[in-house]
């Protein structure tokens, strides 16, 4: 039993920074103008700030710049437009590089206690199990498949905040329309009876106008609330865009704790409405009472407003990921004489590649057959890959009659139809998806490109890949086979927007 006692323990129990209190003292204590060189400043001389580095956490004129980057201290760190660092939010700004305790450099990270500590926090760390080096957590933390998910996250929010906005101002127009219709067919009536009936009319109308004037009313709440969380999303991806240009892989990697926050308080307000059913669809009916034609003076009232409630399209909130509930920690390797594996299932198939009778078969997690979708001439099917949800690449192996094409299949499972099909130079054997374009391996030919956005198609030099080649990817690594020569290829890469990977 762990007996050391987490209070004295230089952070917060789970938390990244001191209290705020503490860490409002230090930041007034230490703030900055970045509008001026920090160097000239010291000199008293006031100079205007054009870099920022984030190493020393200082703001440099275009001269000390230069002296800054042949410095043999500093030479190394790398400095960025001083724009661009006041263009991120001030949660990532304000955090620090250095202990608030001890003023000494972050150098390692503490997992159970999820926060950067100095060397001299070791002494308060010694019973702590998951200590880091801090370059190691960080390391790759903006090509992170944790990144990733957060962006995916901010994309999932906002369209689903988009989705019920439209859903909800569509019911406002639904209703609109019916009330509309109700008032007409109110009129309509109204001109085969007597004035006594105005009386009853004036009753129906005025709870007609009061019911749609309640549900209206509740519905505008719901967009008013919705619009406020669409801002607000669209505040943190524009705050999530700059940090992931312009931060440095620390502020990186703390502040999408902020955003995470936010992401999460906005879905869990999404899901809210959902179960407190604020989202069911409003419609609104008149009903005519059958005596009115047969002695309208006996009638007491004109007719009543139903209101009919159903369930709106929008109850289930979509999401193309699964959730990551941990901080990202460092890759730990293990032998693989120490991994060991347990059957799970047996999904009986039949491979009907070499009958020529290919087809895509979606099985559910029963085992059993949802749907078949034939994937027969010109194209052919070998071996696919998931993209999303709703969109399938499969790539279509070897032809083997005239006229059959060779390349990858992009298939819409919802449709049940080929959407586009992207012919290669050759036989396209492996296959992966990265998050934003599929890698294919492409016989005798470099590994080819594909973006998942305009299909266009680059190649990575120098990677030719043989028959039956397989590929895989991890991080900033890419593996792929060449069964011929019993042999596995390991290629870093480096992501870049415009082409995926250079």
């Amino acid at each position: 039993m762990d007996t050391h006692k987490e209070e004295n323990f230089p952070v917060m129990e789970k938390g990244l920074l001191p209290n705020m209190k503490t860490k409002e003292l230090f930041l007034s204590s230490t703030a900055t103008n970045t509008s001026v060189c920090a160097i000239c400043d010291l000199r008293h001389v006031t100079s205007r700030s054009m870099h920022w580095c984030p190493e020393c956490e200082e703001a440099l004129c275009t001269k000390c710049s230069e002296h800054h980057s042949l410095s043999k201290e500093t030479r190394s760190h790398k400095t960025i437009p001083i724009s661009q660092y006041q263009a991120l939010p001030n949660f990532v700004t304000d955090i620090q590089q250095f202990c608030l305790y001890h003023n000494g450099k972050y150098q390692q990270y503490c997992m159970k206690h999820e926060c950067p500590i100095c060397y001299k926090c070791i002494k308060e760390h010694g019973k702590c199990t998951e200590v880091f080096p801090l370059e190691d957590v960080i390391s790759g933390v903006k090509s992170s498949e944790l990144l990733r998910d957060l962006e995916q996250s901010l994309e999932d929010v906002l369209e689903n905040i988009k989705r019920i906005r439209e859903d909800r101002e569509a019911n406002v127009k639904s209703i609109q329309t019916q009330k509309k219709k109700i008032t007409m067919e109110i009129d309509n009536i109204k001109t085969q009876i007597n004035q006594r009936l105005d009386k009853l009319k004036d009753s129906v109308i005025k709870e007609l106008e009061q019911i749609y004037n309640d549900y209206n009313g509740r519905i505008q709440s719901i967009i008013s609330s919705i619009k406020d969380q669409q801002h607000e999303i669209e505040h943190c991806s524009t705050d999530f865009e700059n940090i992931t240009k312009f931060a440095s892989d620390l502020q990186t990697f703390l502040g999408m704790r902020e955003i995470q926050s936010k992401v999460t308080d906005n879905e869990s307000r999404l899901k809210s409405l959902i179960e407190n059913k604020s989202l069911e669809n409003v419609d609104m009916q008149l009903t005519i009472d059958d005596k009115i034609q047969d002695f309208l003076k006996l009638m007491e009232k004109f007719g009543s407003i139903i209101i009919r409630e159903s369930p709106s399209i929008c109850t289930n909130i979509s999401s193309k990921k699964t959730r990551q509930a941990q901080i990202l920690a460092p890759h730990r390797m293990q032998l693989i004489n120490n991994i060991s594996v347990e059957f799970h299932q047996k999904l009986n198939t039949m491979s009907d590649y070499d009958n020529y009778n290919e087809k895509l078969v979606a099985i559910n997690a029963n085992g059993k057959n949802e749907f078949t979708f034939k994937l027969s001439n010109p194209y052919s099917a070998y071996d696919l890959e998931l993209i999303n949800d709703n969109i399938v690449a499969v790539r279509t192996g070897e032809a083997y009659e005239l006229g059959q094409y060779t390349g990858i299949s992009v298939v819409d499972l919802t449709k049940r139809k080929v959407i586009k099909f992207i012919e290669l130079p050759g036989v396209p054997y492996g296959i992966k998806h990265d998050g934003t374009s599929l890698i294919c391996c492409v016989k005798d030919k470099d590994l080819h490109v594909i973006s998942c956005t305009d299909y266009s198609i680059t190649s990575i030099s120098n990677t030719v890949s043989l028959r039956l080649s397989r590929i895989a990817i991890y991080v900033d690594r890419i593996f792929y086979t060449s069964p011929l020569q019993h042999t596995v290829v390991l290629l870093f890469i480096r992501w870049n927007t415009s082409m995926g990977v250079s």
